[in-house]
């Protein structure tokens, strides 16, 4: 039992699947809309899936940012903003996913997606640690593990607020 089970809104998210995961669809670079349903969207040159991006001369990786939550038995938040890497980096990993290349090693990488207490263009780092997931970035804002209320202050300030649905016995049919 971990100490947030004694918190009713924790037993709630707990109820509803867990700590919602939140990802950005593309780079805030990108200029041509929403990918929709279409695995590519190509605008002549630029090209946007749902990991790689490619705008003019620049680079993008979508990549995981995991948000240990305090208090919980190792539970973790995920965030998959976009990271804008370097042609080396972008290559590397392209080459590892279509072609059996090895993993690239760490990268320097920009946050390429505006986040709560993080801005846009901040330092990270990428690590290309496990070959069925996206690169996951370290980056000090999220270093630390966040209390259950910060959490929900971040999922709030990502438009994605649960506090009316956890302190609503009513949603939950209760």
């Amino acid at each position: 039992m971990s100490l947030l089970d004694l918190d009713n809104r924790w037993r709630r998210l707990q109820e509803l699947g867990g700590p919602v995961d939140i990802g950005f669809e593309e780079p805030e670079a990108w200029p041509h809309g929403e990918r929709g349903v279409a695995p590519v969207l190509e605008m002549g040159e630029d090209r946007l899936s749902a990991d790689l991006c490619r705008l003019g001369d620049r680079r993008f990786l979508r990549c995981l940012i995991h948000i240990e939550i305090e208090g919980s038995d190792g539970e973790v938040a995920l965030l998959a903003p976009w990271a804008e890497v370097t042609h080396e980096a972008f290559y590397a990993y392209v080459a590892h996913a279509f072609e059996g290349a090895p993993l690239p090693a760490l990268s320097d990488a920009l946050l390429a997606n505006a986040l709560p207490n993080a801005i846009l263009g901040s330092r990270i780092i990428l690590e290309f640690e496990d070959e069925s997931t996206r690169p996951f970035a370290r980056i000090d804002a999220y270093a630390k593990p966040l209390s259950f209320d910060a959490l929900l202050d971040l999922y709030s300030e990502l438009d994605h607020d649960l506090r009316p649905m956890l302190s609503s016995k009513d949603r939950l049919g209760k």
